[in-house]
């Protein structure tokens, strides 16, 4: 099977093909960690006649679509490139995938829920708080308009080597305490078991939304925590603070985990948080 997947040298798209035994082509948009697996094209998707002229060159049967703004403060202050990447270019994705006969796989976000109850289902209604959530569920529209498509929902994605929560409480650690928010809720993700669930998903060839997170509802606090304890560090370095404490500029959902009995139902699986962080130490080994 021949998948494209947009925004290849992202934590996520990077490691779909990194993991991907399919005839795999990704995009990248500056710069991107080769793999020899994968066919590298450059691409801004909001240009949309290059959209649709290199989706019909690579006739994919999968489009994996992961490219999009997601710095959440960045987006509430550069409302129109964030726009112009996750609406429009998202647009130019479906629209281009339509006239070459492809399916799209589209991933989007927790925080397109206003976090007001948690352990969200895919059926509740969406209710985002800031544009970042906003521009996610625009997308999510258009995608679901297309006859063959799935949605997939996640939450704070973290990888071995990417730009990322986990990441940056390993680096504040090494320099002293750190305060973390105990009023923000939301089912971590690895990267990797997410990339592996994508992968079935399109594989099993369903349509339709799917919650697709970590399987354990977590405060910041208490993920920040169980960080430092599986890599060593005191927790009680750790310490607890409010979200209005940080002064950020978005707005964030409270309660925005994640209910995943529907994609479990399927035999895809998700760790809890100490499995997860163990996975990831033994993947760190490797890149010793």
């Amino acid at each position: 099977m021949r998948i494209f997947v947009t925004g290849a040298e992202g934590q996520l798209g990077s490691e779909i093909c990194r993991i991907s035994k399919h005839d795999n082509f990704g995009t990248y948009l500056e710069n991107y960690e080769a793999l020899n697996n994968t066919t590298y094209v450059q691409l801004d998707i909001t240009n949309r006649m290059l959209v649709f002229e290199t989706i019909k060159k690579i006739k994919p049967e999968w489009i994996i679509h992961c490219a999009a703004l997601t710095n959440v403060d960045l987006c509430e202050v550069q409302r129109d490139a964030t726009w112009s990447v996750n609406v429009e270019g998202t647009r130019n994705i479906a629209d281009a995938s339509k006239a070459a006969g492809a399916k799209v796989l589209y991933v989007s976000t927790d925080y397109v829920f206003d976090g007001k109850k948690g352990m969200y289902k895919e059926d509740d209604k969406p209710n985002p708080l800031n544009y970042y959530g906003k521009t996610k569920l625009e997308g999510e529209k258009i995608v679901q308009s297309l006859k063959d498509s799935i949605v997939v929902r996640s939450s704070v994605m973290f990888s071995r080597d990417k730009p990322n929560f986990l990441l940056w409480v390993l680096n504040k650690l090494k320099e002293g305490e750190i305060g973390i928010v105990t009023d923000q809720i939301n089912s971590p993700t690895l990267n990797t078991e997410l990339a592996e669930c994508i992968l079935k998903l399109i594989e099993m060839d369903v349509t339709g939304v799917y919650h697709t997170a970590g399987d354990e509802r977590i405060s910041r606090f208490d993920f920040a925590r169980k960080i430092a304890e599986a890599f060593g560090f005191d927790k009680s370095m750790i310490k607890p603070i409010k979200t209005e404490q940080l002064n950020q500029i978005a707005r964030r959902p409270v309660d925005a985990s994640l209910d995943i009995s529907k994609v479990k139902s399927l035999g895809i699986n998700f760790s809890n948080i100490k499995a997860a962080l163990e996975k990831l130490k033994e993947q760190m080994k490797v890149m010793e």
